[in-house]
């Protein structure tokens, strides 16, 4: 027989025999490490379903301090809840891995370096994701805005409209023209809310010198007093609106502003139909809003003018 099917036959004898003790000696240490191995995993498995609950109720516990109407409460329960269960389920897991990988003789240090270097570069890489998922979550835990809020984003420079989608990511935004804007949550700095529990109308009315003052300051203070009898509107008033006073005087009138205070995403609708209002109790009081006048003055002329100046007339009188 040659040699070298000699060789080859001892060398496969010899891979087999390694192969087969080292079957024999990982199977004898999982049948020796068999029973912590299946406590480890009851324990984790335990520890999740206890975990889940308690994180459950502490979130709802809080979530009815603050007040919060059954619908919001049950929104925001299933996102937080979800966000930090998913987090300690992560951390729950891969401590039981660990600790089953120790339990069976497998060295973890260089699973742990591993896992250290490839965190690390995805955290390198994923800095403005991990930024905007953080951003969301302490949105929806602080109650910032939700969905159905109007929102200015980043003071006047950033975008506004109404939030209709939000996630852990970002913000979605139906602006007033219809535009649809996404906005990172990461990138949001400073939020206004325009509808977070109520909101208020504020309306400047201009009234000319020429005007009695007290009397259209009466006039207005009774179209005030007539809101919350009024079917349309009285559902969405707070409180009865008051009159702040004259707020600025420029060359040609005075400035008197108004408030009234309204339910949210109704501030709009209120100021709108409080200006029809006031300008139809104006005219019946006989009372006329400012409105720029072009006057012509014509000198009277004292004697038959010359061709030449007949021809200079006209421009004389549109100057004037």
């Amino acid at each position: 027989m040659p040699r070298w099917i000699l060789e080859a036959a001892t060398n496969t004898a010899t891979v087999t025999g390694t192969l087969v003790d080292r079957g024999q000696a990982l199977g004898d240490r999982i049948l020796t490490a068999l029973p912590s191995i299946v406590i480890t995993v009851g324990l984790a498995w335990l520890v999740l379903r206890m975990l889940r609950g308690a994180i459950r109720q502490t979130i709802r516990r809080v979530l009815e301090r603050r007040g919060e109407a059954p619908r919001e409460i049950a929104v925001r329960l299933n996102t937080l809840a979800s966000i930090i269960e998913s987090a300690v389920r992560f951390v729950v897991l891969i401590v039981a891995g660990m600790t089953v990988l120790s339990t069976l003789g497998i060295p973890i240090g260089p699973l742990l370096a591993s896992a250290g270097v490839a965190g690390l570069a995805i955290g390198l890489g994923a800095q403005s994701l991990i930024r905007d998922l953080i951003g969301g979550f302490f949105i929806v835990l602080e109650d910032q805005y939700h969905v159905g809020d109007v929102i200015q984003v980043n003071n006047t420079s950033g975008p506004s409209g109404l939030v209709e989608q939000l996630t852990l990511r970002y913000t979605a935004l139906r602006g007033l023209d219809g535009s649809y804007t996404i906005v990172p949550n990461g990138d949001i700095r400073t939020v206004t809310n325009l509808t977070k529990d109520w909101a208020r109308a504020v309306i400047d009315v201009d009234i000319a010198y020429e005007e009695d003052l007290g009397k259209a300051m009466a006039v207005l203070q009774e179209v005030l007093g007539g809101l919350d009898q009024d079917p349309e509107l009285a559902h969405a008033i707070l409180e009865p609106g008051e009159i702040l006073g004259v707020e600025a005087l420029s060359p040609s009138h005075a400035t008197v502003r108004l408030m009234v205070k309204t339910r949210p995403m109704e501030q709009w609708r209120v100021a709108r139909a409080l200006r029809q209002r006031i300008k139809t109790a104006f005219e019946q009081a006989g009372i006329t809003i400012p409105y720029p006048r072009n006057v012509t003055i014509v000198q009277p002329a004292t004697e038959f003018p010359s061709p030449s100046q007949a021809q200079q007339q006209p421009t004389q009188e549109r100057r004037a």
